[in-house]
């Protein structure tokens, strides 16, 4: 016993459409012994009102069902539901024919006094109903499909009409399905097996599906379909379209339609609210506990943020004690150096040097990008070239900037920056006794600016090739330019984040700004004229943040 209920536990869905089946029967069997007594109770006019109830009602849920669909689709493009939908527009369109040409009903565009126009068009309906239940069997239930959903409007529509055109003003074209005073002729009884054996298929199918999805809606269909079948035998069992088996077949067909209706239409409308529901609920699960999982996870995030911007900070203090100024006393010559960065540490680079006790060096660039990858770039710079000025004077010139810049472009291909990353800059020589700057560029952008005494300002020529990954196409080679400077003689070299520093109304500051400012202010010492630049800059840009670095360098000339 414990095993059958196992076994009919685990076959349970399976179970019930065997019951149905059995149920059925019985009430088949039941309907046979009393055939008299409904006919001697259930008058003309009764069956008629029971009749278009049964059958709109069935309408009813036709068009419900194909409203569902039809609406949406939009959202779900889902083939099966939309084809359904048609093909239930198309069965109730011709079931309100067939009960508006049902005998004894008012005139329906010709008189009803016979009942083969109602049953012609019944078998049509279900001939419909059989073969759009099959079709909706072979498209995979998960299936999108785009199109304008107005064609499953149009097709159903358009054959429906054309079946009632035809049955009702060309009725030889069909075979008879009903004859007074015969009854079912064969055509119409070969037609409602076929549709057992056609509905019978779809159902084999949909279990096969549901074997596999474990869709509960897929085996209301199978359901509904059975009860279906049971329909279709007891309008093959009727002679008079008033007697039990054509009452029971509009039940049975009642019953098979409202199944349909909780399958596909139910089904639709709560299917949303029920995927709601898990999702309120899956939020009510985690609500206890999410206010601590906030807590602990910006714990986390306030760590990991304090720890970078502490390795921030001492990547900046790095850097700025790479490039700060050491020695002040460089006599007969002055320099003054600004640099503002965009972030924590900067892109820009500028550093002066002793070379001996004639010659000053010192650079002043800008590398790609911003931040902490552009902030290493300056410290390898920085490093290679203190390592070319410790090597021996024999193996390097270093006062000639050229030479310094092919090295550096050099040592640069050794590396394994990322092919995009480049160094633009400037290196120079300075002999204090022959007041000669020597000077190479490697792709400066901005030229730097020369500042005489008389306030009279020019541009410096500068040319070179960037510092990047292209030695294979192109060797390095870079040129050595002079320049013979005089006493009270000012220059200005500076990054493009200088001119190109910006104000609320996204304007730039401008080298014409930066050009006037040198003008007006030339008599100035490099520390108050620095002061002033920088000063302007700001003011300019206002609450507007820098979105690149600043760095310039003053050099002049003194007695």
């Amino acid at each position: 016993m414990r095993k059958f209920v196992d076994t009919f536990l685990k076959y349970k869905e399976y179970a019930l459409l065997v019951i149905i089946a059995v149920f059925s029967n019985l009430i088949f069997g039941i309907a046979y012994l009393f055939k008299d007594q409904f006919s001697a109770i259930m008058s003309v006019e009764s069956f008629l009102a029971w009749h278009n109830v049964l059958e709109f009602t069935s309408v009813l849920i036709s068009f419900t069902v194909f409203v569902v669909s039809y609406y949406t689709y939009n959202q779900t493009g889902n083939l099966r539901s939309v084809f359904l939908g048609s093909v239930f527009l198309a069965i109730g369109m011709l079931d309100a024919f067939h009960t508006l040409s049902f005998k004894g009903m008012p005139a329906f565009l010709i008189e009803n006094n016979c009942a083969n126009r109602a049953t012609t068009l019944w078998i049509i309906a279900r001939m419909i109903t059989a073969l759009g239940f099959l079709a909706a069997s072979l498209i995979p239930i998960n299936v999108k499909f785009r199109t304008n959903r107005i064609v499953f409007v149009a097709v159903p529509f358009a054959i429906s009409i054309l079946v009632l055109y035809l049955v009702t003003y060309y009725p030889t074209l069909l075979p008879p399905m009903y004859i007074e005073g015969i009854g079912l002729t064969p055509y119409k009884i070969s037609l409602e097996y076929l549709i057992i054996i056609l509905v019978a298929i779809s159902i084999l199918m949909f279990i096969r599906e549901y074997k596999a999805t474990k869709n509960k809606m897929v085996l209301l269909l199978c359901i509904s379909l059975e009860i279906g079948i049971f329909s279709e035998a007891a309008f093959v069992l009727y002679f008079s379209v008033y007697d039990i088996y054509n009452y029971l077949g509009h039940v049975y067909k009642f019953v098979a339609f409202f199944i349909i209706f909780r399958a596909i239409f139910i089904n639709e409308i709560q299917e949303p609210y029920r995927k709601l529901s898990k999702a309120k609920q899956k939020l009510r699960d985690h609500a206890d506990s999410l206010d601590m999982i906030v807590k602990e996870r910006t714990k986390e995030l306030e760590k990991l943020n304090q720890k970078l911007m502490e390795d921030l900070r001492y990547a900046q203090d790095i850097q700025k004690s790479v490039f700060t100024l050491r020695n002040q006393d460089w006599e007969k010559v002055r320099f003054e150096v600004k640099n503002y960065s965009s972030e924590m540490v900067s892109g820009d680079f500028c550093n002066i040097f002793k070379i001996d006790n004639d010659n000053i060096g010192f650079y002043i660039g800008d590398v790609s990008g911003h931040g902490v990858p552009a902030a290493m770039l300056t410290i390898f710079l920085n490093q290679t070239i203190k390592t070319l000025i410790e090597m021996e004077i024999n193996e390097f010139n270093i006062f000639s900037p050229s030479e310094v810049l092919e090295n550096i472009y050099r040592s640069f291909n050794n590396t394994n920056f990322d092919e995009n990353v480049y160094i633009v800059m400037i290196y120079a020589v300075y002999n204090k006794n022959t007041k000669i700057l020597t000077y190479s560029s490697a792709g400066l952008n901005v030229a730097p600016i020369l500042i005489k005494p008389s306030g009279e300002i020019s541009e410096i020529e500068i040319k070179g090739f960037p510092i990047c990954k292209f030695i294979e196409f192109y060797d390095g080679e870079y040129q050595n330019h002079i320049l013979k400077m005089n006493n009270n003689e000012k220059i200005l070299f500076y990054t493009d984040g200088l001119i190109e520093a910006q104000n609320t109304d996204n304007s730039f500051f401008g080298d014409m700004r930066l050009k006037k400012i040198l003008q007006e202010n030339h008599s100035k010492p490099v520390g108050e004229l620095s002061q002033l630049i920088s000063n302007s800059v700001f003011g300019f840009a206002g609450n507007k943040k820098i979105k690149d670095d600043i760095t310039f360098l003053l050099m002049e000339v003194v007695e």
